[in-house]
């Protein structure tokens, strides 16, 4: 009979194992990222690429460990040059984010998960101009808009609390002739109460 049991017993010992793993990832978490922004940009007809650092701030909430919204703060880096006769420009982008997130576990431990949302972006822009006939001159100037993220990552739940994670984003603003699409790969550790 003990025998018959077993199988039993065995099968229940494991649903609520699983049960009690789908509960991990539940409630509120906070998370934080960085990593490296790669700018492909195109204003007014002029384009280029280039790279920062930048990093990726939220908290938010999610039922039965899948889905949940999530709201935050990134910052993409600046970006500057300096010509052969002195002129500078620099080019800094940030904002706040809205979105949905998601958290799926394959396996006790390693996930997958996905965001995407709204970006409410601003970019500040400052060129310093250097003649040598009319002197040196400062011009400063500000976009803003709402534009749209979203990223896929992996990582590994260490418990119930904490995981850390590799990630790419994609963050698009678009407003008067700035076309910007900015991706970032970062790594990333979650807590979640």
């Amino acid at each position: 009979m003990y025998k018959k049991l077993l199988p039993l017993v065995a099968a229940t010992c494991g649903f609520f194992a699983t049960a009690a793993h789908a509960d991990q990832t539940n409630g509120w978490f906070v998370d934080g990222s960085a990593g490296t922004a790669h700018y492909k940009a195109t204003v007014d007809g002029l384009s280029g690429t280039d790279s920062n650092t930048a990093f990726i701030l939220n908290a938010g909430w999610r039922d039965q460990g899948l889905i949940g919204f999530e709201a935050g703060y990134t910052n993409l880096g600046s970006l500057s040059s300096t010509d052969g006769y002195g002129d500078h420009a620099k080019l800094k982008a940030d904002g706040w984010t809205f979105g949905l997130d998601g958290h799926f576990n394959f396996n006790d431990n390693w996930y997958m998960s996905a965001r995407t949302g709204g970006f409410q972006w601003k970019l500040k822009a400052t060129l310093s101009v250097n003649d040598s006939y009319l002197g040196s001159a400062t011009y400063r100037g500000s976009e803003e808009s709402l534009g749209w993220y979203g990223g896929l990552g992996t990582g590994y739940d260490f418990n119930k609390h904490w995981s850390v994670g590799a990630n790419f984003d994609y963050y698009s603003m678009n407003k008067h002739g700035y076309d910007i699409g900015t991706h970032i790969f970062s790594v990333s550790a979650e807590y979640r109460f």
